[in-house]
């Protein structure tokens, strides 16, 4: 299982990672590079928290996140989250 190729884009930085079913994101590239989290939402937090530690981290990560399907279409994480995952 490869996962699903997943992005963020937050204050001029793209962040790329995998999903992995039912919520399991791991960033592959920038500064964060490595690091898993349980839930797309605690991987977006951090994301925020790195490039903007000033502000609330409150974020939906299932919202937030968007799948990398090359053709610059607009495909939200949510799209395909599995029924009763959590935030």
């Amino acid at each position: 299982n490869q996962g699903v190729a997943i992005y963020a884009d937050y204050e001029g930085h793209r962040v790329r990672a995998r999903y992995f079913e039912p919520a399991r994101v791991e960033i592959t590239d920038g500064p964060l590079a490595g690091k898993s989290f349980k839930t797309p939402t605690g991987a977006v937090r951090a994301v925020v928290r790195h490039y903007n530690p000033t502000v609330n981290d409150n974020r939906n990560g299932w919202s937030f996140w968007q799948i990398d399907n090359g053709t610059g279409a607009r495909v939200w994480l949510q799209s395909i989250r599995p029924d009763g995952t959590e935030r």
